[in-house]
């Protein structure tokens, strides 16, 4: 009788969240929406008390990296991934050997002068103490100087992805780099301190951020040397890296001048919209979100590929793309995301042969499965709703919840060697796709020997990346050696695949922002408007302007 009980409530449960799914977007539209005049009323550039407070679960050191340091290119919201920073042209003359012209009058953040000899001194250090997540540091390059303004690279092997790997490459002062030494890491970036050392935007003025060590706050100020004029917008922003998820929707929808911008579990958008501080901003995303299998030291029943297959054979990815992510996002038959372009042509051209298996095999592989799970608190939503539909087939999760992103690296990248102190069988991570418009993103998972790889060596999948590693973009053998890993990846189940999200942020009502698709938020292109808690004369934000305004939405198409 009991069991019947809590039968039924669950499936009242579940049926109310299918009424409540299909009427929010009713809801929405039946608002009285005010129009949205930030743009009309905006605050002039870098008003001295200007600032803005946000927040960031994710890479908060890849988003921080990108709007402190400067390099020759900067990673960028096109179909090629970068634009020009410090260099102003280059030159491509052949397969090894590229020409870069350097800016004029160029200053680091201290202002002192930033030379040619600069530019070389800081590529010969990173030659010798790369980033250690793609393939860079395995390939040699000579720099030479050409003239004052002039500076030629020469790899001495073939290497297709240095481009966007160099749009990472920060330039320093000699101090910093003889006091701070910042060696490549996993995580790639190099911002060890506060202080003026770097060349971007903006200056880290206390706090840092490194991936699995960051601190809870980092306060940044706008760069008065930078060498494009028309950056950063705002004199201040505060960034927060380590607030759960409650107080992060309390913060920027129940009270005004604590947060001005944070991204939001896909079942809180009403939260945002009712708000009378709030609105909200929903944007096509190359973002991923990555469920690991530990297939190092979790349960041996994942050991079992046909387990893994089950698994991911037992999720209705149309019912969580529904009544889990609120229709934010696409599905997508890998575990990278629909909105890469090649991704995309690949899922659209290719049949996916797989054998189906039948409900009484997924029960005979599946119940019983007790599976540990470690995530932060703003993924329960969607594990929550996973777990929903498992319960089915008899799986049961067991939670260890955090809210600090860094707890999620410090297990995930020491499972490769067996040294993970917390027992974990699924673990989520919100992939953002840091290394922008490019599928290895996702998969640099794959890639033996790699801390960030939870799955056994596999020598097929290995010579697939190797091959990626050095094939010509946007080619048909690029397309082909794409294929091959994403298939390879979906036969072998190693991740739980979800869908394609959107990216949904709550934005204050007088913040003018627009996101990019990839893995960048571009502080220095945020704006604010005149009724600004920061710079409003009048203390009281206007009644009428707490209405709701109607969510603006960016397909980047």
């Amino acid at each position: 009788m009991l069991k019947f009980i809590a039968l039924f409530f669950s499936y009242f449960l579940w049926l109310n969240a299918f009424s409540w799914a299909s009427n929010l977007s009713h809801l929405v539209n039946e608002f009285e929406y005010r129009d949205d005049t930030t743009k009309e009323n905006k605050a002039k550039q870098l008003h001295p008390n200007s600032h803005i407070n946000i927040f960031l679960p994710s890479i908060p050191y890849s988003y921080i990296a990108k709007s402190t340091n400067a390099g020759l290119i900067r990673s960028y919201d096109n179909e090629q991934g970068w634009v020009y920073d410090l260099a102003k042209s280059h030159k491509r003359v052949d397969e090894f050997t590229y020409i870069f012209e350097l800016r004029k009058n160029l200053k680091f953040q201290n202002g002192t002068d930033f030379s040619i000899d600069d530019a070389i001194y800081n590529l010969n250090f990173f030659k010798k103490n790369p980033f250690l997540y793609t393939n860079i540091d395995k390939i040699d390059f000579e720099v030479y100087k050409l003239d004052e303004t002039h500076l030629k690279i020469i790899l001495k092997q073939p290497y297709e992805m240095f481009l966007t790997d160099l749009a990472r490459v920060y330039f320093y002062t000699k101090e910093y780099i003889e006091k701070y030494n910042p060696i490549g890491e996993e995580t790639g970036t190099a911002n060890r301190a506060a202080g003026a050392f770097g060349m971007g935007p903006y200056i880290i003025k206390s706090g840092y951020a490194r991936g699995d060590r960051h601190t809870d706050k980092i306060e940044l100020e706008a760069n008065p040397f930078y060498w494009n004029k028309e950056y950063p917008k705002i004199r201040y922003i505060t960034v927060y890296t380590q607030l759960s998820i409650k107080q992060a929707m309390d913060d920027i929808t129940k009270f005004e001048g604590k947060l001005d911008l944070a991204p939001i579990p896909f079942n809180k958008k009403l939260d945002v919209i009712t708000s009378k501080y709030a609105k909200l901003i929903v944007s096509k995303s190359t973002d991923n979100i990555t469920i690991f299998f530990n297939l190092i030291n979790g349960n041996k029943k994942l050991l079992n590929k046909d387990v893994r297959i089950a698994l991911n054979q037992a999720l209705n990815r149309k019912n969580l793309l529904k009544f889990v992510y609120k229709n934010e996002g696409k599905i997508s038959p890998f575990t990278a995301s629909i909105n890469y372009k090649v991704v995309e042509e690949i899922a659209k051209e290719e049949s996916i042969k797989e054998d189906i298996f039948s409900k009484q095999k997924l029960n005979s592989l599946l119940n019983g499965l007790i599976l540990e799970v470690f995530t932060q608190d703003r993924f329960l939503f969607l594990l929550k709703g996973i777990e929903y539909q498992l319960k089915e087939y008899g799986v049961k999760f067991n939670y260890k919840i955090t809210s600090s992103e860094k707890d999620i690296y410090k297990q995930l990248l020491t499972t490769s060697s067996n040294k993970n102190r917390q027992k974990w069988d699924l673990l989520i991570w919100e992939n953002d796709d840091w290394y922008y418009q490019n599928p290895w993103t996702v998969f640099f998972i794959y890639e033996n020997n790699s801390v960030w790889s939870t799955i056994p060596p596999d020598p097929i999948m290995q010579s697939y990346i190797d091959k990626f590693f050095i094939t010509k973009t946007n080619s048909d053998e690029y397309k082909k050696v794409v294929k091959n890993i994403l298939l390879r990846a979906r036969a072998k189940a190693y991740t739980l695949r979800v869908p394609s999200p959107n990216k949904i942020i709550a934005v204050n009502k007088e913040v003018i922002f627009k996101p990019y698709q990839g893995g960048i938020i571009p502080l220095w292109e945020i704006e604010i408007s005149n009724d600004h808690w920061s710079i409003r004369k009048d203390k009281h934000y206007p009644d009428k302007l707490k209405r709701p305004i109607k969510p603006k939405r960016y397909t980047h198409d």
